[in-house]
């Protein structure tokens, strides 16, 4: 144990000063939920195999957390810091077991201060458990590789599952690392061993799977239309691959230069590093280009950039160059990541130039504090749109249940799953909407409020409270 301890003592050193600053800064933060955070926690309110737009992962550890600490800011992002420091530490385990630790040691001060990453240690969204499920599965699959056991294979499964729960996009481990031992390693593919691969991470998310069947796989069809906004744009990729350059680092560049490089490559290296390649490289690239027809959010590309610097680090040979730039990249994401910090501790005051990047965390407790003038717990909350209604049904101190106004017939949010606004009919209400308009279902409507919230120094949100007799037809 001491031996092992001494063998790690500098990691073991570095990753608990890592977690200790962000700890501390996490609770001192004074940063909103976003409506975002605070969806995933009103889910946390209500547990379930699956919820509107994501599997159920985010929901059970805020519950945990919020358990653990109470309902507050800091207990709902807690998992996101617990989940990035874990990821740092089995990264670095699987470079340090498989190539060099001067290697792993670069690669886990990269990860340490990568923006998007920095973004991910004090903001709560499914990506955080996501990516170390992720990272985990891909440590015990390489294990496998290695080892291929019952255990290693039983492990790879678990977490495979786990990031299924977590995550749509853990579809692309689960295919890739089959793949892999279908066309790299056909002595493994067909192991018994290798049917945990297969069995275990397909019983893990089958509740989801029925979950969505019993709720018209409104989880897919959300996820399908992220994919509906095409149309050819230059604008739009030089767009997104100057965000990629900022959020992931420099570092992305090399990952790319080398990842063409080792394709072109008579032989290939050690197994481990093939199967980093194969999980990254392709898909990393294919996002890339296709965003010069589809919108993409930067992060959908995460789990295949961060299998990317896996391989990077692990493939590279730091001569006197790459040191040079290995040095300057981690001067610039210090900054960046220093920035992102600070400026999340003046959010209010943030230069006019940021403070579009904090408008999915402002004015929620200005409007929970107006509304809670005129709330009473006998009287239901309608609202406009479900970003009102999560924000409200956190920052209202008793924590209200609150129904979002169906226009559809089918769902388009969580909480139209939960609660249909009809059965409100006959009954007195308070709405809350966006923008001074009576609301369209509410009878003998008295406006009781208007509030006006500035969001940037350009841009104001306008919200209208009222109360009346809610009367909606079938």
């Amino acid at each position: 144990m001491f031996k092992k301890f001494k063998k790690y003592k500098n990691l073991i050193v570095f990753i608990l000063l890592y977690f200790s600053f962000k700890l501390l800064y996490l609770y001192h933060l004074k940063l909103p939920l976003s409506y975002d955070e605070a969806y995933y926690w009103d889910w946390s309110r209500i547990l379930d195999w699956g919820y509107y737009s994501k599997p159920p992962m985010v929901a059970w550890l805020i519950k945990i957390s919020t358990e653990i600490f109470g309902i507050s800011e800091f207990a709902v992002r807690f998992p996101a810091l617990v989940c990035n420091t874990l990821s740092l530490l089995f990264s670095y385990l699987l470079v340090d077991r498989y190539f060099e630790r001067i290697k792993a040691n670069y690669l886990v001060l990269t990860l340490a201060f990568l923006p998007i990453l920095t973004v991910y240690s004090f903001i709560m969204t499914i990506d955080p458990p996501f990516i170390l499920f992720w990272i985990i599965a891909t440590y015990f699959f390489c294990l496998y590789l290695e080892n291929p056991n019952y255990k290693n294979a039983f492990l790879t499964g678990i977490f495979t599952g786990l990031g299924l729960l977590s995550k749509q996009t853990m579809f692309a481990f689960w295919i890739l690392s089959l793949f892999y031992l279908i066309f790299f390693r056909k002595n493994l593919a067909f192991k018994k061993s290798s049917l945990f691969l297969i069995l275990i991470p397909f019983l893990i998310y089958f509740p989801n799977l029925c979950w969505n069947y019993t709720h018209q796989f409104v989880m897919f069809k959300h996820t399908e239309h992220h994919f509906s906004k095409i149309g050819f744009s230059f604008e739009k990729f030089f767009s997104f691959f100057i965000e990629c350059l900022v959020i992931y680092s420099f570092f992305l560049l090399i990952f790319l230069y080398k990842g063409i490089e080792y394709i072109k490559r008579e032989s290939f290296f050690s197994q481990i590093l093939n199967f980093l390649y194969i999980l990254s490289f392709p898909l990393s690239l294919f996002f890339i280009l296709i965003s010069i027809y589809i919108r993409l959010n930067i992060n959908w590309i995460m789990p295949f950039i961060l299998s990317g610097f896996l391989f990077t680090f692990a493939y590279l040979k730091f001569d006197k160059n790459y040191k040079s730039f290995f040095y300057l990249n981690l001067i610039f994401i210090i900054l960046v990541s220093g920035i992102t910090l600070y400026s999340g501790f003046i959010y209010n005051k943030a230069p006019s130039l940021i403070q579009p990047i904090f408008s999915k965390f402002k004015g929620w407790k200005e409007l929970a504090k107006e509304v809670e003038k005129f709330y009473k717990p006998n009287i239901p909350i309608v609202v406009s749109h479900r970003e009102i209604a999560s924000s409200l049904a956190f920052y209202i101190k008793e924590h209200p249940y609150i129904y979002v106004i169906k226009t559809q017939n089918f769902p388009e949010n969580q909480y139209q799953i939960w609660r249909d606004d009809r059965e409100l009919n006959g009954k007195i209400v308070l709405v809350v909407k966006k923008w001074g308009s009576p609301p369209e279902y509410l009878k003998k409507a008295f406006k009781l409020s208007e509030i006006r919230i500035k969001i940037t120094e350009k841009k104001y949100k306008d919200y209208s409270i009222w109360q009346g007799i809610w009367k909606k037809s079938d």
